[in-house]
């Protein structure tokens, strides 16, 4: 496979190796790489990076940077290595451990991507308000109106700005004898902002 033709269209999320670990669906991921905006000489950190997916993609772009994927799930941290290897990813760092204690171990990164909190979500904030360089961004998903709400008030707190939030939800069709039924899946959050 030549891993550059998915570098800005998308990769299907049946190349994914999956397991029993959540992975952001592919379009949720399209709308999250488009909102991080970033460059080929970013450093990311995609936090609750689950599978890796995200930290693919993001790598894909940032082919001159790198990527943390930061994850505590030991399957997830194995899912991730494997996906690593079927797209052939070399800058991308596996940290595993619980966020933010581990995030110790990065330093100063442009891009940030949050996709799982582990009811860890002010000291994660606290975090990237000191290591999200100066014109840095932050991408947040989320699945609960609970973790959509605390994210935009730390980012208020924390002085972001240009605040946007847009619900995605994503119907897929599925074939039911000679017909097509649309089957929805939960809606996303996602949240982003800019550093001043």
């Amino acid at each position: 496979m030549n891993r550059w033709v998915y570098a800005t269209s998308g990769i299907p999320d049946n190349l994914f190796k999956r397991g029993k670990v959540p992975m952001t669906k592919e379009e949720v991921r399209a709308i999250t790489i488009s909102k991080l905006r970033l460059k080929n000489t970013d450093l990311v950190v995609d936090i609750g990076a689950g599978t890796g997916s995200i930290s693919i993609e993001a790598a894909l772009i940032a082919n001159e940077g790198k990527v943390y994927a930061v994850e505590k799930n030991s399957e997830g941290i194995q899912l991730i290595k494997e996906n690593m290897s079927i797209f052939g990813m070399s800058n991308i760092d596996v940290v595993e451990g619980v966020a933010p204690e581990v995030l110790t171990q990065i330093g100063k990164v442009d891009k940030v991507v949050l996709g799982g909190t582990g009811g860890n979500i002010i000291g994660i904030f606290e975090w990237v308000a000191q290591n999200l360089k100066p014109t840095g961004r932050i991408v947040v998903n989320a699945i609960t109106i609970e973790n959509l709400y605390r994210s935009q008030e730390l980012m208020k707190s924390s002085g972001f700005e240009n605040i946007e939030v847009i619900c995605v939800s994503i119907s897929k069709g599925r074939t039911v004898g000679s017909l097509t039924m649309m089957e929805a899946q939960n809606p996303t959050y996602i949240i982003s902002a800019d550093k001043k």
